[in-house]
């Protein structure tokens, strides 16, 4: 059953291994089953206790569930920072999805994430972060940070958990305002800095309300052409955009709004899946159409960001939604031209945000400051896009020299020095890890048969 006493944030930084049962926030037999199965097949010792601490840790130390009059609440903070982010929280609990159909209570679990996620985007549609307090059924904002792929997130936990369940009873006239809330703003954000319309627009403002100075135009960001695309200030990493349209959280939305059309037509909501599928050809039309461009050596790749007048950033962050993200998210098959070309820019010194070391190489982000920390997130959503087994390999064999000998994932690690890495407890990639393993185990149970 979940621990039903966490009546303070506990701090789990100093471990180095997973809390005592009791100290567990939220148990799960399922899970636990699962995580004794696979690791049974796992050879190295090393991949194996990162798999049994990093699988469970969103479960064992971030997760806060409670039934209240029939229905459920679950909030997740994201680890060493007490306050939950709509597109962190989705992906912590994504790789326990598949279990939902046979276990109640990790349906409730996700019910329970639905309903808050539901909660927060009906109070605030433009904030990225929530605290746990709530005020008269309204959430409290604990950053305003607005990027499109946390709409997208709050998406995507919907398709799942409908998918997995065919259970509707989440997806009540509550959820239905949230989502045309959300539908609003990605049509809103679709216009540009115009004197006509430029007051309607997202701009980002200091907790008291004035304009934020430090964000480039007075916290509008740079101007973007209409296009399309769907216009946001912030990346997924949190960091300002350089140019106005995000092409991997457009993607991603183009995925997402698609998939939501057999929900909408379930519940007879049909004005909403029109309006949908329009914005997803738009937004689709306009990744195409803007977000492809030419690289002097790799040809035809997509741009991470764009502003419509022929502008485009040429890099590629680890947080997800990325570039490199794209077949895990759906828009193309990993075995796409213009995607592969850009992966092999990704993965190259021709990416900006890509460095090489004496321990590790990979992508880095401008999200800690330095050029020398390598993502292990990106290290892990390289081997998932891949169907290439050496690949893989050279992936797992780099997460295992780089937890320093916390058997977890971090941040980021230096490319010098496994020593040398930011957040110790970040559980989004932990769980991140703990879906790759169970991939392999399904897909290539092969290559955890091997010492590594």
């Amino acid at each position: 059953m979940p621990y039903q006493n966490p009546d303070e944030l506990q701090n789990f930084t100093h471990l180095n291994s997973r809390p005592e049962p009791h100290d567990r926030l939220f148990r799960n037999k399922t899970i636990e089953k699962e995580i004794e199965k696979v690791s049974e097949t796992i050879v190295d010792e090393d991949i194996r206790r990162m798999f049994f601490q990093c699988l469970p840790n969103t479960l064992d130390t971030t997760v806060y569930h409670s039934e209240h009059d029939g229905y459920s609440d679950t909030f997740i903070v994201t680890g060493d920072i007490p306050a939950m982010w709509l597109r962190d929280s989705v992906n912590q609990v994504w790789p326990y999805l598949p279990f939902i159909k046979k276990d109640e209570e990790m349906k409730k679990l996700f019910s329970g994430l639905l309903h808050r996620l539901t909660l927060c985007v009906n109070s605030d549609p433009y904030a990225n972060a929530f605290k746990r307090e709530m005020q008269n059924n309204k959430a409290e904002v604990f950053e305003r940070k607005y990027e499109l792929d946390s709409l997208a997130a709050f998406f995507r936990l919907s398709i799942g958990y409908y998918n997995e369940t065919k259970d509707t009873t989440p997806f009540n006239n509550i959820w239905l305002q949230a989502i045309n809330k959300a539908l609003a703003v990605i049509h809103t954000e679709q216009n540009t800095l115009d004197k006509e319309n430029h007051e309607l627009l997202y701009h980002f403002t200091t907790l008291s309300g004035h304009l934020h100075p430090a964000i480039r135009l007075q916290g509008y960001g740079y101007p973007g052409k209409h296009c399309g695309l769907s216009r946001c200030v912030f990346r997924p990493s949190d960091d300002e955009a350089v140019f106005p349209y995000v092409i991997p959280a457009n993607a991603m939305t183009v995925v997402c709004l698609r998939k939501l059309v057999p929900l909408f037509e379930e519940i007879s909501a049909n004005g909403t899946a029109k309006l949908a599928l329009e914005l997803a050809a738009q937004i689709d039309k306009g990744i195409k159409e803007y977000g492809v461009v030419e690289h002097k050596k790799y040809g035809k790749i997509y741009a991470y960001e764009v502003d419509g007048y022929g502008s485009s950033c040429i890099m590629d962050d680890p947080n997800i939604p990325s570039l490199l993200s794209l077949p895990y998210l759906g828009y193309v098959s990993n075995s796409d031209p213009v995607y592969q070309n850009t992966r092999k820019l990704i993965l190259s010194r021709w990416n900006s945000f890509y460095a090489k070391g004496e321990v590790a190489c990979g992508l880095t982000s401008p999200h800690v400051g330095v050029c020398d920390h390598f993502w292990p997130m990106a290290t892990i959503m390289q081997a998932l896009t891949t169907d290439d087994t050496k690949e893989i390999i050279q992936c797992l064999q780099t997460l295992k020299r780089t937890h320093a000998g916390t058997f977890f994932i971090h941040e980021s690690v230096n490319v010098d020095n496994e020593r040398s890495y930011t957040r110790h407890w970040f559980a989004w990639v932990n769980s991140l890890f703990g879906e790759l393993i169970l991939k392999i185990h399904n897909k290539a149970p092969e290559i955890l048969e091997q010492q590594l």
